[in-house]
């Protein structure tokens, strides 16, 4: 009955509306945006949908004076071309107010003509625009975040429909009101900006932050716009002359040529309301800005080792500004973006950032968590976001959030959520003014460790803005940090509570291990000393009843008793004399407990310098790179790398002071012998002094 009626509407709907709208056009722009953005799409399942929305709004008007259904038409385009995904997806766009239009269509007309999917996906709209309607106190506001946050576990499309159906009506906010748009405006920049970031879809949240902030503050907009158009044409002459010689570079490089490497390089100018945000951190005005444009070279590769040569490349060029080299390849944000990141004193001595991906990263930083799904065949299944390592974090940090919710005020529960789903970061500064990004309240220790972990090592105290400042200080946007460091410093255990930052915290853990490990290793060493001194040799039996006499858990904390000088040794060899004297024997007994240095009998245990650590049949090895800084000497490392078969960079970090070089690289490979002969290759490098695992 309603395939008749809607047949019927199919062929009324076809013609011209009485506004002057050509629906066919409408219809096959759609088409033809799917057809070349999806990886399939039923074509009579949208047209179908097309008409049921047209046919749900009637006559219907937005306040622009179009008829209402170029705004779904509107969004279901986003969801073809910005954030596509697949069909579901745009013809739940097509459909997303359907049921917003009187008691037309329901949900189950929806789930009758195209499936359970869909109709979900709409009805999860429709009751989170019933919350947006209300005033939004924080309680609403919270209310909000729950619905978008929850729709997660029933089908994920719901928030990427309601971000398309958010950005265009931001396309469209000046038909409203002035309370209309603060209202919308504010709402977008606390909200759905966040949820576009997190979902890793950046170019519609720089629009979503831009769009919002030209509301909320228009003379701050149109002030920053009005200088930047004024400078367009110079700054655009100064990128082309810092990307031709790059690319000239790249072009004539004989192992890139050898890799028939192809690859792009373009010049990408930063946001208004990015730059709005530098200039307030940093007090500083826009013409004092050097990072308002950042270059972009997309390689078309599979291989991620490629970007750290390139990066080689380019930082035999130009001289790589301190501190600014970042990783985002081996520890990608938590959106899932992948990226080098550098600047570097290019052209008249100017700093000028530089990202340097590859096309598959690049398509991840372009269309975020929808990028995951665009080699998947057939349609994508809801139950598939969690494949995506950072939603499915997410996720579970959702669920905890709201799970241990307590007794708490929503305003406290909403702060709470805004800090730990939608990444709050602070921007601090170095005392050269180098630009830091952290973690919301992130201690002196958490930028020490920020900066290298030998800093946080030996941090013993930190001034900020030229004041002393206790440990657990909360840094703020802005802030300048200066890192206090004695060569007789250690880390204090109870930093792991203060440290905000997972980089500070694995650091911190590391070290603690690694010295609690040396230390169990210098305590057993001080008791078989001490035992073959009184000529005593213990069997394993008599071992643990020693370390239980105690009420220890472990020889290991017995050992580390001893090498703190906390574990009384004349008690420990009064229980072996009087409470097990029988199962004294001489050592010569017992040849498994004589200690052997360098594979020989003398006392310390054997030191292996090339700590290759085996795990689930990979092997990984980190290695610390000393020698003389000259030209090309990061890209001879970095070629003897990717030119040894089965060998992965998984991180690197350089650092160049006058004309020393040091280099830290963990390498991965699933053969041992691989990383040992490639150890004996970096070695002859030119201009490597040293190599050695750490």
């Amino acid at each position: 009955m309603f395939n008749i009626k809607l047949n019927n509407i199919i062929g009324k709907d076809t013609d011209k509306h009485k506004w002057g709208i050509d629906k066919k056009s409408d219809l096959d722009a759609l088409l033809k945006e799917c057809k070349s953005h999806l990886k399939s799409c039923n074509e009579e399942k949208i047209k179908k949908a097309f008409f049921m929305c047209t046919n749900a709004h009637k006559y219907k008007l937005r306040k622009s004076g179009e008829p209402f259904y170029t705004h779904p038409l509107n969004v279901a385009l986003i969801l073809a071309r910005e954030i596509p995904l697949d069909e579901t997806s745009v013809i739940s766009g097509l459909l997303h107010e359907a049921m917003d239009g009187g008691n037309k269509f329901d949900k189950k007309d929806i789930a009758d003509e195209f499936g359970h999917a869909v109709a979900q996906i709409v009805d999860g709209i429709h009751k989170i625009e019933h919350i947006e309607t209300q005033q939004l106190t924080p309680l609403d506001q919270l209310e909000n975040y729950r619905k978008l946050l929850l729709s997660l576990f029933q089908d994920f499309r719901i928030i990427l429909v309601k971000l398309a159906d958010r950005l265009h009506n931001m396309r469209t906010i000046e038909f409203l009101s002035d309370k209309g748009r603060e209202k919308l405006a504010k709402e977008t920049l606390d909200v759905y900006a966040p949820f576009a970031n997190r979902f890793g879809l950046r170019n519609i949240k720089w629009e979503l932050e831009d769009l919002s902030f030209k509301v909320l503050n228009p003379d701050a907009y149109n002030e920053i716009k009005a200088k930047l158009n004024a400078t367009r044409e110079e700054r655009e002459e100064y990128v082309k002359n810092v990307i031709d010689p790059i690319r000239d570079k790249l072009q004539n490089d004989p192992f890139i040529k050898k890799q028939k490497l192809k690859f792009d390089i373009y010049g990408r100018a930063k946001h208004i309301y990015s730059i709005y945000n530098k200039m307030r951190i940093r007090q500083k005005n826009l013409e004092e800005l050097y990072d308002l444009t950042a270059l972009r070279i997309i390689l078309e590769t599979d291989d991620p080792n490629m970007c750290f040569y390139v990066y080689g490349l380019i930082a035999s060029m130009y001289q790589p500004v301190p501190e600014t080299f970042k990783d985002y390849i081996n520890s990608p944000k938590k959106n899932g973006y992948q990226s080098i990141h550098t600047g570097v004193v290019a052209h008249k001595n100017r700093p000028i950032e530089v990202q340097i991906r590859t096309k598959i990263m690049n398509e991840q930083s372009e269309y975020g968590v929808a990028a995951h799904f665009r080699y998947k065949s057939g349609k994508v299944d809801n139950s598939s976001v969690l494949e995506n390592d950072q939603i499915s974090q997410w996720i579970s940090e959702v669920r905890e959030i709201f799970e241990n919710a307590g007794n708490e005020s929503s305003e406290h529960l909403l702060d709470n959520v805004k800090k730990n789903i939608f990444m709050d970061e602070i921007y601090v500064f170095t005392p050269k003014n180098e630009f830091r990004s952290l973690p919301k309240d992130s201690t002196p220790i958490d930028f020490a460790f920020s900066i290298h972990s030998d800093v946080g090592y030996r941090y013993i105290g930190a001034k900020v803005n030229s004041k002393m400042v206790p440990v657990d200080y909360k840094l703020q946007s802005g802030d300048q940090v200066e890192i206090i460091t004695s060569n007789q410093a250690e880390p204090d255990p109870a930093w792991i509570n203060i440290a905000i930052s997972a980089k500070a915290k694995s650091a911190i853990n590391k070290y603690l291990k690694d010295k609690e490990k040396a230390l169990i290793e210098q305590g057993r060493y001080i008791w078989k000393q001490s035992l073959k001194q009184k000529n005593i040799t213990l069997s394993e039996n008599d071992a643990e009843l020693l370390v239980n006499s105690f009420k220890l858990e472990s020889r290991d904390e017995f050992y580390k008793l001893i090498a703190e000088n906390k574990m009384n040794l004349n008690k420990a060899f009064d229980f072996i004399k009087y409470k097990i004297r029988d199962g004294i024997n001489s050592p010569e007994n017992d040849n498994n407990h004589k200690i052997i240095k360098n594979g020989k009998k003398n006392g310390v245990a054997k030191h292996n310098k090339t700590n290759i650590v085996e795990k689930n049949g990979k092997y990984t090895i980190e290695l610390k790179i000393l020698g003389k800084e000259r030209e090309n000497l990061l890209t001879d490392i970095s070629s003897a790398i990717i030119e040894s078969p089965d060998i992965t960079i998984k991180g690197i970090s350089v650092n160049t002071v006058n004309s020393a070089f040091e280099g830290i690289v963990l390498l991965e490979s699933s053969s041992k012998s691989l990383l040992e002969k490639l150890l004996k290759k970096i070695k002859y490098v030119q201009g490597v002094d040293s190599v050695e695992s750490i």
